[in-house]
């Protein structure tokens, strides 16, 4: 079979594996929700089909990787995903990172009390499982595909509207943060995250460092939604708010495209 067509094939497994397993455990909860009165959001029980349902990406590229290499185990498969060493340019680009995510929250979000700072700080193991994990399905296995069979740009994108189509059920669940968003800014801002979780990925080769990062960003939102007086959790998404995602996607883009032009003209000279 042609590498291409092959490639097509296990993308579309690996969507079918993440999808189903994800669209299998979320729509428990809804249907809980409408027609038993039970696992509303935030309850412990709940957190069960919520957090299986998020390990759908991770799940899918596992069960990718154990059938093209039959002797790949779980514990091969993460010591494959973790164990690479982190280099001083990882950890410096891992830092700036960081810190532009705690900008955005002190800036745009007007968030400035230290507590909140270190209940994020005490959550983070929660959105490493229940959003970190998601980047060894998607940059860790999806867009590096995909970018292999179109191009940088396009590759991206593509990861961005699925990676957002992939959430829908959640917008069913009342108190998630999908919830408090229209869709279409939330794909919107989802294309913006893609490029930039793809450029950190690209710079600092190391998934862990990537799925500590996104788990991050969960957190900064999270410290950002509050309870509105009808009772559903809300966003205020203002000016400085969209100004620094703009500028966030136009420094991914730029940083992006630099790596993958110096990447062609390493491969031109060898």
């Amino acid at each position: 079979m042609p590498e291409s067509k092959q490639s097509l094939k296990e993308i579309k497994l690996f969507l079918i594996y993440t999808f189903s397993i994800s669209w299998l455990f979320w729509p428990i909860i809804i249907i809980a929700n409408r027609f038993f009165d039970a696992l509303w959001y935030g309850e412990l029980l709940t957190w069960i089909p919520m957090l299986i349902g998020s390990l759908g990406p991770p799940i899918g590229a596992y069960m990718i990787y154990r059938q093209s290499n039959k002797s790949i185990s779980l514990k091969s498969f993460t010591k494959l995903v973790f164990s690479r060493d982190i280099e001083n340019k990882a950890w410096l680009i891992f830092g700036l990172f960081t810190c532009w995510r705690l900008l955005m929250v002190w800036i745009a979000f007007g968030i400035q009390e230290s507590i909140s700072i270190i209940y994020m700080f005490l959550n983070l193991p929660l959105f490493v499982i229940g959003g970190g994990f998601e980047e060894l399905g998607w940059r860790g296995y999806l867009q590096p595909k995909l970018e292999k069979m179109t191009n940088y740009i396009v590759s991206v994108l593509i990861v961005g509207v699925i990676w957002s189509i992939w959430h829908l059920p959640l917008w069913l669940i009342s108190g998630t943060v999908q919830s408090a968003l229209p869709f279409t800014a939330y794909t919107i801002l989802a294309i913006i995250l893609s490029f930039s979780f793809t450029t950190f990925y690209k710079y600092s080769k190391n998934i862990l460092l990537c799925v500590i990062s996104h788990a991050w960003f969960n957190g900064c939102i999270g410290l950002a939604v509050y309870i509105g007086s009808e009772g559903y959790l809300q966003l205020n998404l203002n000016w400085k708010v969209y100004m620094f995602f703009i500028l966030e996607l136009i420094v991914s883009l730029l940083l992006g495209m630099r790596y993958k032009f110096k990447e062609q003209k390493q491969n031109y000279s060898t």
